[in-house]
């Protein structure tokens, strides 16, 4: 009886030491008689303290890994860049006994954001992070996007980036979701764009060469043929970045035959052209050069109105204003994106699209046109900062005494590519993970790459001594030796 008296109070004792030290006490403690009875018995004293901390530490990381398992928060009806239609308002739910912190700014909520008590109003393109905190320990983040959803009367072509259709790295079409159900597709690989993943602000574009590659545009069997009655007007909305600046490049064209009834979105070096055709009657408007700049992301958009204006804007900003044609009501089968309206090769477009809009318009398009540029630039950041710095490599060009690891720091967010080999890098080039061996004399290149945006090339010379420090030559043929020398005397067993 003493002894198991003795032994309770050792075990209470280990009880208190581990909620002082471990700062969490042991409800299964009164347990603890019953499991180290037999493990102590005829073992001396520490043994039974050495075994109890080991479990106590170990029941302490179990409870403590338990408490860390808080679910990330349930904004509304989805989480992770959510687009809820016409409303803008949210929720947020999670597990029992929970509160909740949040940001509308972007920024990442702590538990000293702002605390969420029911349901809250937002303005429109707000985006919406939050987190859960449970017994003191925090959720990962939760992320949504409020807005509105773009004007949808008259809207018959809607590509977005998540709704690329692809097989292995190119685009064979794309699922429309405007509702008219328009039909896009490339059945012929030699003529299939390719898909570029986290093109800009984390989505993929279809990118097109310039020479081979564009895409069919086909009427759904469930509504009206495709843009056939323009008589109130055509509007094109497109993020693009174009790849070259080399004349008339058709991004959008849709036709009855040939150039007959056509209206097209073109650019022109760094011009855009809106092209509107009556008939055979040919109208078009021009923007002034340097409109559009090859090799950046910018959301392009060409309108005819209901009273024949025609204009022409790049990032909301409107350029070019002048008096064009009404249009026909007629067919035009005749549509394809990233050619003209003959395939001509000279013709083909060149560049990256993200995400493409066509409205047969109507009367107060105006508003609804606003609307879908300020959609267009909230969603893309475009009109913000296009610049990514460039990364910072640890270790300046020197001559080193020996082997050394370099490393390589970059703008948050940033993936950062390198090379060893002189060749300046690409997004196809090693992702930079950890500290990079110098062993030889070469030269480091890196770059950085944020939402699409890719910085310029920061680069590091480094020589070391060839005799010592030998670069590695696909002509050495020269074997490896190895010189083993066993020892001479026996070894002691």
């Amino acid at each position: 009886m003493y002894q198991l008296y003795s032994l309770k109070y050792r075990c209470d004792c280990v009880y208190h030491l581990c909620k002082r030290f471990l700062r969490q006490p042991l409800v299964v403690s009164e347990m603890w008689p019953l499991v180290f009875m037999r493990l102590y018995r005829g073992r001396p004293k520490f043994v039974f303290y050495f075994l109890s901390l080991i479990a106590a530490i170990f029941i302490s990381f179990c409870a403590s890994q338990a408490a860390q398992a808080a679910n990330p928060p349930i904004i509304s009806t989805g989480t992770g860049g959510s687009t809820f239609q016409n409303q803008t308002s949210f929720t947020i739910t999670g597990d029992s006994g929970a509160n909740f912190f949040l940001t509308l700014d972007g920024t990442t909520p702590t538990p000293s954001s702002t605390p969420y008590s029911g349901e809250m109003t937002v303005p429109n393109y707000t985006t919406v992070k939050a987190i859960e905190v449970l017994s003191g320990v925090s959720s990962s983040v939760t992320t949504a996007f409020i807005q509105y959803e773009v004007p949808r009367p008259n809207l018959q072509l809607w590509l977005k980036p998540e709704n690329i259709i692809a097989s292995g790295s190119s685009v064979t079409g794309y699922t429309d979701v405007s509702g008219y159900s328009t039909t896009v597709t490339q059945s012929t690989t030699s003529n299939q764009p390719t898909l570029v993943s986290n093109a800009l602000n984390g989505f993929s574009s279809a990118s097109f060469n310039g020479s081979t590659t564009y895409l069919n545009i086909a009427s759904g069997s469930t509504n009206a043929p495709f843009l056939s009655n323009l008589t109130g007007g055509v509007a094109i909305f497109a993020v693009v970045s174009p790849l070259t600046s080399t004349a008339d490049k058709a991004l959008f064209t849709a036709s009855h035959t040939g150039v007959t009834d056509m209206t097209a979105l073109q650019t022109d070096g760094t011009e855009v052209v809106f092209n509107v055709n009556k008939s055979t009657t040919a109208k078009n408007i021009t923007s002034s050069t340097g409109a559009i700049t090859v090799g950046t992301f910018q959301e392009v958009d060409a309108v005819l109105n209901q009273t024949n204006v025609g204009q022409i804007d790049v990032n909301g900003i409107t350029l070019k204003t002048a008096t064009l044609q009404a249009m026909n009501n007629t067919t035009r089968p005749v549509a394809y994106i990233g050619a003209n309206d003959a395939l001509l090769s000279t013709a083909f477009w060149g560049g990256q699209l993200v995400e493409l809009l066509v409205y047969s318009t109507g009367t107060n398009f105006q508003t609804e046109a606003a609307q879908v540029q300020a959609y267009l630039a909230y969603r893309y950041q475009l009109g913000t900062s296009q610049t990514t710095p460039a990364p910072t490599i640890s270790v300046p060009t020197s001559t080193l005494t020996g082997p050394s690891q370099v490393a390589i720091s970059s703008a948050p967010n940033a993936v950062t590519y390198f090379t060893q080999t002189g060749i300046a890098p690409t997004t196809s080039s090693p992702v930079y993970t950890k500290p990079i061996n110098i062993n030889f004399s070469q030269q480091l290149q890196a770059i950085s790459v944020v939402n699409g945006i890719q910085s310029a090339v920061s680069s590091a010379t480094y020589t070391l001594n060839a005799t010592q420090w030998p670069a590695p030559s696909s002509t050495d043929n020269t074997s490896l030796q190895m010189n083993l020398q066993l020892p001479t005397t026996a070894i002691p067993q």
